[in-house]
């Protein structure tokens, strides 16, 4: 009789992991069928803060990263579990910017 895989060799054996899929901010907005207005109201009413209807459009758009305030802004308005909106984004640090000569 074989002997049994230990749970090393099994755990080695494993499929890589796959990135799990993703909704656009928009996407989620238009599903919950309400207006930018709306959410920026229900966002001030999550958490005393007002975003601009330009801050949030640039987000939903990607032209702009979201912050974890953010996100937990949007979880509250969209009546979501704490973290269950993620992003990949990193903030730029001032380090990384370098002067531009004149």
């Amino acid at each position: 009789m074989p002997s049994k895989p230990s749970a090393k060799q099994r755990y080695d054996r494993q499929r890589a992991a796959k990135t799990p899929p993703h909704v656009s901010l928009k996407f989620i907005r238009f599903v919950a069928g309400i207006k930018i207005d709306e959410l920026i109201s229900r966002m001030e009413e999550a958490t005393g803060k007002r975003y601009t209807v330009g801050a949030i459009s640039a987000v939903e758009n990607g032209h702009r990263g979201a912050s974890v305030e953010l996100l937990r802004a949007l979880e509250g308005a969209y009546g979501l579990p704490e973290g269950s909106i993620t992003t990949q984004y990193e903030p730029r640090r001032a380090s990384d910017s370098e002067a531009v000569p004149a």
